[in-house]
């Protein structure tokens, strides 16, 4: 006769104030009797009772339940020691240990209830609630009107955990309020007259605060403010203001005051489209202005920034996109710690792939931070165009493919280039019966230009074309060997290239290809310069040797070195790229992983005369996820471009230490070996639990870049749960 009872009280459930609010539900334990009640003034539905005893007064038309009562109405239930339902006025009564659940799983405990309109409207004494997100709330009496609003008088809320057999017998922090209004159709809480507590002790009282119920995940309101002090911006404040504009957009609106440079207006804007989402970022100040010294001119300026990206989904083949870069000047970003990336890059591109073939069209726009950046020379890309398509395989064995690169690069005070690139290629893998493998590929490139201004020695306007044959062959012969837990590999690579002498004219600039480094990632590259304005000819064999080992447990180590031989000298090869002689430099990786706590990568290039270290780059990783330990190391014997030879040594450390389940710590270092100096030190120290989260931070900068002097920074930020 009695439907299944839901399931017991759902501990923890969602927002608090709810549970009140919400029509509270009538339910209980297993009993020795039963009975249903049906009243068309409450509802057509029927409220189902268990308990020890129940009885049934004719006379009162009452339901008197004693003895772990339960009470089912709908999805809704009510558990007591004793309840008493007055079928002719709707009204449920319920007295010792009361506990509600609403429909959806909030839990509200009380001394006793009395619920009257079908379950919406009611009083309840001597209440305490516990929510989905473990937090509390307690109050002398709590009140259900309207169907939206839930009153609660003398009440109490906190986040925090309370655990007497620790010793934690106050929360970290509480609300105490004389007053406390829930509107659940608005999701909001307001508190009149409210003092908050840490640690027991009131530090704070206001006559009104409001903000979210815990169960909203996104309402306007102020976010969590950050306190901090700077040898060159003074003291800093910044409170942000998050505004809910929509579903699908928000925005941040975060002011930082310094007292040096007075304000900044920063803010960000995010949006979610059917297709994809895009955001802005920025920020916008009135300022003195100052010198390359630092000191003040007398006038003023105006510096700020704007950064900005978005990515569409046209279609499931094709992606829309674009970057945005950009600041008033070359210092801002830097003084007012926003990013100390020194090249920005703006970006609109589309792509398409299908298959095997890919489409793109990109525009670039440069913005150079450093001392010596010419605005003037900075290039333009409008637009890189590339194509690229491969074949499916011929009956007469390997893959055709094309390839096809459209550039226009221009500059508003200095040269101009365009460039139309066609490779057409051949490619065919075979393995033989012994295991060796063979690939044999060949290419046929065309380069035609158009260029306007490259310089006093040249004519306004040239037009040059080339064209660059290549064939070739590689060999691999891969070998393991099994032993216990531990597989090893070897495997000798050997790859025969050949391709004329020459094919880089004097006319042809080199506008994608002037950052060149010889190292372990292109030692058997068909194609070493990073972009197409320059070639490597003549012919050249690419050898390595592969050597890993791999345990069971996850351990592995590995090991690549390499050579190139060339029949003669290349002068396209700087002397300080250590590949312009016969016999190219060593390179090489080593990589160490014996477990998940230790990572070694080693990379290097090796004088082939001497042995002698021309780079040498080093990263380790050592510890456990709670302790961990990085240390970064480079050493250049001399720069790896055709600029000035200049040595540089550099090492930087970085130390995640997670203490306890509450607090880590975070400090990291950069020095300079090269000039015995150190760049930077930064250092935090962060606690975090249930109901709190706060840090404080340190940063220390040696460098100097004209009106950016060394400085040191400190901050501090604190969020309190649920209040934002």
């Amino acid at each position: 006769m009695v439907k299944p009872v839901i399931e017991r009280v759902k501990a923890f459930t969602k927002s608090a104030l709810r549970a009140l609010a919400l029509s509270i539900p009538l339910m209980a334990c297993a009993g020795h009797a039963a009975i249903a009640a049906d009243d068309g003034a409450v509802s057509p539905e029927k409220i189902f009772f268990q308990a020890d005893n129940l009885a049934y007064d004719q006379n009162a038309n009452a339901i008197v339940a004693e003895g772990h009562v339960e009470a089912v109405y709908q999805d809704r239930m009510l558990l007591a020691d004793k309840v008493v339902y007055d079928q002719n006025t709707g009204v449920v009564q319920a007295m010792g240990n009361v506990v509600l659940t609403d429909p959806e799983g909030n839990t509200l405990f009380a001394k006793e209830a009395q619920l009257a309109d079908d379950l919406r409207e009611g009083v309840i004494r001597g209440i305490g609630l516990r929510l989905a997100d473990n937090s509390a709330m307690a109050a002398n009496e709590a009140r259900r009107r309207d169907d939206r609003y839930t009153e609660l008088h003398y009440a109490v809320y906190s986040p925090c955990e309370i655990c007497p057999e620790k010793g934690k017998t106050v929360p970290t922090w509480q609300l105490k309020a004389r007053q406390v209004t829930h509107d659940q159709e608005a999701q909001r809480i307001t508190y009149n007259h409210a003092f908050l507590e840490a640690f027991g002790v009131p530090v704070l009282y206001t006559p009104y605060l409001s903000h979210p119920d815990p169960g909203v995940k996104r309402k306007s309101g102020f976010l969590a403010p950050s306190f901090g002090s700077s040898s060159e911006l003074g003291t800093k404040v910044e409170v942000p203001y998050y505004w809910s504009i929509s579903p699908s957009r928000d925005m941040t609106f975060s002011p930082l005051y310094t007292s040096r440079e007075g304000p900044v207006l920063k803010g960000e804007y995010r949006v979610f489209t059917p297709t994809g989402r895009y955001e802005f970022s920025g920020s916008l100040t009135r300022v003195d202005e100052r010198d390359e010294q630092d000191a003040k001119t007398g006038d003023k300026m105006t510096r700020g920034h704007i950064f900005g990206r978005g990515l569409f989904a046209v279609d499931p083949h094709t992606l829309l996109g674009f970057t945005l870069e950009r600041t008033t000047d070359d210092t801002y970003l830097s003084r007012y710690d926003l990013t100390d990336i020194d090249t920005l890059t703006s970006q609109l591109f589309a792509e398409r792939i299908e298959g095997r073939n890919y489409g793109g069209i990109d525009f670039f726009l440069f913005q150079g931070l450093n001392r010596n950046d010419d605005p003037g020379l900075t290039p333009m890309i409008l637009p890189l165009l590339q194509y690229s398509a491969v074949g499916e395989p011929q009956h007469y064995g390997g893959r055709l493919s094309f390839d096809a690169n459209a550039l226009v690069l221009r500059r508003n005070d200095g040269a101009d280039t365009h460039r139309l690139s066609l490779t057409g290629g051949w490619r065919r893998d075979y393995i033989s019966t012994a295991g060796e493998i063979y690939t044999m590929f060949a290419n046929l490139r065309g380069d035609a230009y158009y260029l306007t201004d490259q310089g006093p020695q040249s004519s306004d306007e040239t037009v040059q074309g080339r064209a660059l044959p290549q064939i070739g062959m590689e060999w691999r012969l891969p070998m393991a060997q099994h032993h216990e837990a531990v597989t090893q590999i070897v495997e000798p690579i050997a790859q025969l290239i050949y391709s004329p002498y020459g094919g880089n004219p004097s006319s042809v600039p080199n506008e994608d290809s002037g950052s060149f480094e010889f190292d372990d990632t292109n030692l058997l590259s068909t194609a070493r310069f990073p972009g197409l304005d320059r070639w490597e000819g003549g012919p050249r064999a690419n050898v390595g040797m592969k050597w890993g080992a791999y345990s069971a447990s996850g351990g592995a180590a590995s090991v690549l070195v390499g050579q190139v031989f060339r029949l003669k000298e290349d002068s396209t090869f700087a002397p300080e790229t250590g590949l312009d002689d016969q016999r190219s430099d060593y390179v090489g990786r080593i990589k160490l992983s014996p477990g998940a706590w230790f990572d070694l990568v080693h990379r290097f290039r090796l004088d082939r005369e001497t042995l002698n270290y021309s780079r040498s780059e080093v990263d380790l990783a050592a510890g456990p996820e709670n302790f961990r330990l990085e240390v970064g190391y480079v050493r250049l014997a001399r720069e790896q471009t055709n600029a000035a030879l200049i040595g540089r040594e550099e090492i930087s450390a970085r130390l995640n230490f997670d203490i306890n389940d509450s607090w880590s710590a975070r400090a990291s270092t950069r020095r300079d070996l090269a000039q015995n100096s150190t760049v930077s030190n930064r250092a935090g120290l962060f606690y975090s639990d249930e109901c709190i989260d706060f840090g404080f931070t340190y940063d220390r900068r040696f460098t100097r870049d004209r009106d950016v002097e060394p400085s040191t920074s400190f901050g501090f930020k604190i969020a309190l749960r649920n209040l934002g």
